[in-house]
């Protein structure tokens, strides 16, 4: 599919996704924010996505997924047939869309289907998921994707955790990894590395405490244990891998000396470091309460937000080696009123603080930079996302099916409002790379005072904030073909149908509870 693909960090595609319609915006070049109608559908999705690079956008129909694409409209290319599908998940490479449907009571639950060519590369029947989640009663509470992909785009590998096992296929056969599952008793949960093959996996405590929990590093395909930290009287915890794949930091509760009560602490692993060393970090104050953590995008700093009593704070810190250590620098620490949330810029330095619906409502932006607030606002969000490249954000209210989308810059300049009845979903069009250079944020800041002289130094109350209304919706004109959708869509759909009858005749092979067709 192509779309424009102007790289500068003024420009932005994103889709709003009511009931039944869905609008698709571009806003392409410095000098000007407002954000010109791509595409526009009304056609009764359950569910809208972009994939990974936006390269596509996917929808689910009750029939099946659909994925589309287009120069000058989106145009539907290709069908994956799964009757009352409820979730599907993109590859980061986008190679392979998985589906997953709790309602098919004698069909698959979980189908892998090859992007371009519709193929299907694995399927999971009813009985095996749900010995695999345990139960009937935990699929109405899958923990979505049930897949998890390595962090690499190359779509190499993938896994799913059963009962003292993770399973570790590769896409080559979509066979697991040495015929069999990396066995571990108890294990509780894993995460791939968001840059290279590596799994961490938690395993928790017994019982009666004789065996302390671990975090392991586990290298794929060979499934050696790269390292491993023992954890005395741990039961739970979670982990938060830094997005360059160079620190793992992993949040649990300690017993103190009496055990009598618990706090929280950090062991954080240098992963590219030699040897991988592993340090503890704690804050000053033991009796704080860890409310949230978030590493810096491509850096070295991370935030926590924590409180005690009344009192709320945020710190941050920054990483240090010396002689093969890592070692923690406090930076500052922020007396904010409430603060529940910790949205960080995709390309770093910024960051929102931010009290959610229900919390307050303020929004706090910040240079972890020059240590200073850019900007206060108060508003109930939802949601906050990002643009990929860093410049924009987006704050999300839906109340009463009545949605509101209000854009940012990335100083805290209040540029578009979006009012929606009948709202679902709002989500920017990804990126496979994101930049924002000191001549890109130039660029947003110029764009910005475009728009009203001198707009970057008025408060957000006292100027009169461009409404991205229906309007452009209800004067488009769609181009030559677009109503064609349709029709392309049924011929898909019987394209797969007959494909999904020849599949009976092909060999099927079961492998450790997976059923794959072979052609």
């Amino acid at each position: 599919m192509e779309v424009p693909t102007d790289s500068s960090s003024s420009s932005f595609g994103f889709l709003i996704h009511c009931f039944g319609e869905i609008e698709v915006y571009w806003n392409i070049g410095t000098g000007h924010l407002k954000p010109e109608l791509f595409d526009y559908r009304v056609v009764y999705p359950e569910s809208v996505t972009w994939s990974p690079s936006g390269t596509y956008l996917a929808t689910t129909f009750k029939k099946g997924s659909i994925i589309w694409g287009g120069t000058t409209f989106f145009s539907p290319l290709m069908f994956y047939d799964h009757k009352l599908v409820k979730l599907i998940d993109i590859s980061p490479g986008e190679k392979y869309l998985v589906s997953y449907s709790k309602f098919e009571i004698n069909g698959a639950v979980l189908k892998i289907f090859d992007v371009e060519t519709g193929e299907v590369k694995m399927v999971i029947d009813r009985s095996k998921f749900e010995h695999a989640i345990g139960g009937i009663e935990a699929i109405s509470q899958v923990s979505w994707p049930v897949f998890r992909w390595s962090g690499r785009n190359d779509d190499k590998y993938l896994a799913r955790i059963e009962k003292n096992a993770i399973y570790i296929y590769e896409t080559k056969t979509f066979g697991l990894i040495d015929n069999e599952p990396l066995k571990a008793e108890n294990v509780m949960d894993f995460c791939w590395s968001p840059t290279d093959p590596i799994i961490t996996l938690f395993v928790p405590t017994d019982d009666d405490e004789v065996q302390p929990a671990r975090v392991s590093l586990i290298q794929v395909p060979s499934k050696e244990e790269l390292k491993r930290k023992n954890l005395n009287g741990v039961r739970d915890c979670k982990m938060f891998w830094q997005s360059n794949g160079e620190y793992l930091a992993v949040m649990f509760n300690q017993f103190n000396e009496t055990r009598d009560s618990t706090y929280q602490r950090f062991v954080i692993f240098g992963i590219k470091d030699p040897g991988i060393p592993i340090e503890d970090f704690e804050l000053e104050n033991n009796n704080d309460m860890i409310i949230a953590f978030a590493w810096e995008p491509k850096g070295q700093r991370f935030a926590v937000i924590h409180a005690l009593g009344e009192r709320r704070n945020v710190s941050f810190y920054s990483v240090l080696k010396a002689h093969n250590r890592l070692q923690f620098s406090k930076l500052v620490t922020l007396d904010v009123e409430q603060a529940g949330s910790l949205h960080w810029s995709p390309v770093g330095r910024f960051i929102i603080v931010a009290a959610m619906k229900g919390c307050g409502g303020d929004l706090i932006f910040y240079d972890a930079a020059a240590l200073g607030t850019l900007a206060t606002e108060n508003f109930a969000a939802a949601n906050i996302e990002w643009s990929p490249t860093g410049g924009y954000v987006a704050a999300i209210s839906d109340e009463m099916d009545v949605g509101r989308v209000m854009i940012w810059s990335f100083f805290g300049v209040l540029l578009c409002q979006i009012p929606r009845r009948k709202f679902k979903q709002f989500c920017w069009r990804p990126r496979s790379s994101s930049s924002f250079s000191m001549d890109e944020m130039q660029a947003v800041l110029e764009a910005v005072n475009n728009l009203d002289g001198s707009l970057a130094n008025l408060n957000n109350e006292d100027k009169d904030v461009f409404t991205l209304s229906m309007e452009q919706c209800q004067t488009w004109e769609a181009p030559e073909g677009w109503d064609r959708c349709w029709t392309e869509i049924s011929r898909m759909m019987n394209k797969n149908r007959n494909a999904a009858l020849e599949e009976l005749e092909t060999k099927e092979v079961t492998l450790d509870g997976q059923t794959l067709v072979e052609n």
